[in-house]
């Protein structure tokens, strides 16, 4: 844990948002903040938390990461604490049980009457696995799939709006939940959401793999809920990111249907509004090979400018 402790304290000395300091606006807030960001994205995509997995070590060892920056950054502590367990039985194999925990910090609204958003990242991924047969990652011997962008890229965006909005009060109540065991059936986000708590949650942004474009970003969403695109419209003009929505309209042929495929699908379920902010797959999806080094740092660094552009703007327009 000290290895942690030590690159959250650095992280802060070199270009984060310090108590005091003043972001003006998204671009200068992500630029300030761009160091800790990049280091965050390393360490959760390193070998050493060995993919991961939902109930190892390096699951662990993630959960206690994000507790950790989630209190450094101030976040308040909800009524259950920053951790949040759960378990689950297998799909196949009923009689096998799974612990799970969901990482959870909120940030008060200043009008807590109208409810929060809830923003989610998975910060699991596939652990230690053989490569598929003739990939370079089978060549090369890699075992270990580190889901740089899928989704420590998602789980990291939320840990830095937390900084953000720590220092920005929100006028809704904002909820940051690092959730678990996406890659086992979205079991983290629906234990999330069966626990009832808060009680009211007018709207859900799902971030999931926003690390691997040139210039494109998917909202999805709108399509549902309709009263959420001419807020989001507001952003969509922001350079460089081209925001693009679509990806969750059913029976467009050649288009995938995210609706169901990612945290936000136990949230409009139970009726609750989302927007799921994600890039379209790529050749490293579900690879080993999805590591830190391929990554986009200037598009992963302005999409999290656009993401947060667009919960501020969320944050004004929903009632």
């Amino acid at each position: 844990m000290s290895l942690f402790t030590g690159v959250l304290a650095c992280g802060a000395e070199d270009g984060s948002l310090r108590a005091g300091q003043v972001a003006v606006d998204p671009d200068s807030f992500v630029a300030g903040d761009s160091i800790q960001i990049l280091e965050d994205l390393r360490i959760l995509s390193h070998d050493s938390l060995e993919g991961r997995q939902t109930g190892t070590q390096g699951g662990l060892l993630t959960q206690e990461y994000i507790r950790e920056g989630f209190e450094a950054a101030g976040l308040t502590v909800p009524p259950t604490g920053f951790i949040q367990p759960f378990e689950f039985r297998g799909r196949r194999d009923t009689t096998q049980v799974t612990q799970g925990a969901n990482v959870v910090g909120m940030v008060p609204g200043q009008s807590p009457e109208l409810g929060a958003i809830v923003l989610t990242a998975h910060f699991d991924h596939l652990g230690i696995r053989a490569p598929r047969p003739g990939t370079p990652s089978e060549a090369e011997g890699d075992s270990i799939f580190n889901g740089a962008d899928d989704n420590a890229s998602g789980t990291v965006a939320v840990m830095s709006m937390a900084r953000y909005f720590v220092h920005h009060p929100p006028r809704h109540t904002i909820v940051f939940a690092a959730v678990d065991a996406e890659e086992m059936g979205l079991r983290g986000s629906q234990a999330f959401v069966d626990a009832g708590w808060p009680e009211v949650m007018v709207l859900n942004v799902n971030l999931d793999m926003l690390a691997r474009s040139d210039s494109l970003l998917f909202a999805a969403g709108p399509f549902h809920y309709p009263h959420l695109l001419p807020i989001l419209e507001t952003v969509q003009g922001r350079p460089p990111v081209v925001l693009r929505f679509g990806h969750d309209q059913p029976g467009v042929e050649g288009v995938q249907n995210w609706t169901g495929s990612s945290d936000h699908r136990p949230f409009h379920t139970k009726g609750i509004p989302f927007v799921y902010f994600g890039v379209e797959d790529h050749p490293d999806y579900h690879q080993a090979s999805d590591e830190f080094e391929r990554v986009n740092p200037v598009f992963y660094l302005n999409s999290i400018r656009t993401v947060l552009a667009a919960v501020l703007a969320l944050d004004a327009g929903v009632g």
